[in-house]
C-alpha cells in the first residue's frame, strides 16, 4: 500500500479517536456532577458550557477542543503528508466530536475543533472576523450561533481574496471540511439529536 495512503488512514482512525474526547461533558461533570448534554441546549458544546457552567470554564473548552483539530494538522505535517490528505485526516476530528464513541455517538456541533483546523491556513481572516461574528451574535440575540457567521465569513473571505494564492488542493480540502460540518449539523438537526435525554 502506498505510504501516503497508509499514513492518511492511520491519521483518520487517530483523529476519529481525538475528536471523540468530549472535554464539555468530563469538565461539566467535574464541575458540577451533571451532564452537559441533558443542560439548556442539550449540546456538548463550549457554548453550552459557557452559558451554563461558567465562562471561564466555556472558554477552557472550546480551547480545548480546537486544539483537537490544530494537534491533528500540526502530526499531519511531522509526517510530512500532503497537505490535502492532512485537511482530510483532520476532518474526522469534527465527525468524532459530532459522533463521540465514547459518549454514545452524542456530541457537539463540530465548531471548535474546525476552527482549530483552520488556524494554520487562515489565521488572518480568522483574526479579522472574530469580533465582527460575535458582534452579529450578539445583535440578534443569538449568540450560539457566532461560529456559524464566523466561518461563513471566513469562507466567504477565502473564496474572493485567497483563491488564487492558496493551492487549489488546499482550497477544495478546506471546503470539503466546511461542507462537511454543515451535513454532520444538518443531520443533528434532523434527527432531533438534541431534544433527547442522556442517562447520567
Amino acid at each position: 500500500m502506498n505510504s501516503e495512503i497508509l499514513k492518511l488512514i492511520i491519521l483518520s482512525v487517530a483523529g476519529y479517536l481525538i475528536g471523540s474526547l468530549s472535554f464539555s461533558v468530563t469538565i461539566t461533570k467535574f464541575v458540577t456532577g451533571r451532564d452537559i448534554r441533558n443542560i439548556d441546549f442539550k449540546n456538548a458544546g463550549a457554548y453550552n458550557v459557557f452559558k451554563n457552567v461558567g465562562k471561564g470554564w466555556g472558554c477552557i473548552v472550546a480551547v480545548l477542543d480546537g486544539l483537537k483539530g490544530l494537534f491533528l494538522i500540526c502530526i499531519g505535517f511531522l509526517l510530512k503528508m500532503q497537505t490535502p490528505h492532512i485537511i482530510i485526516a483532520a476532518s474526522f476530528v469534527i465527525i468524532g466530536h459530532c459522533f463521540p464513541l465514547y459518549n454514545h455517538f452524542y456530541g457537539g456541533r463540530g465548531g471548535a475543533p474546525i476552527i482549530g483546523i483552520l488556524v494554520p491556513f487562515l489565521s488572518l481572516e480568522l483574526a479579522i472576523w472574530f469580533v465582527p461574528a460575535i458582534f452579529i451574535g450578539l445583535l440578534i440575540k443569538r449568540l450560539g450561533f457566532f461560529p456559524v457567521f464566523w466561518l461563513f465569513l471566513v469562507m466567504i473571505t477565502m473564496l474572493l481574496f485567497n483563491w488564487s494564492h492558496l493551492n487549489q488542493d488546499i482550497v477544495h480540502a478546506l471546503l470539503y471540511v466546511m461542507l462537511l460540518t454543515v451535513v454532520l449539523n444538518t443531520i443533528i438537526i434532523l434527527s432531533k439529536r438534541d431534544s433527547k435525554v442522556v442517562r447520567e
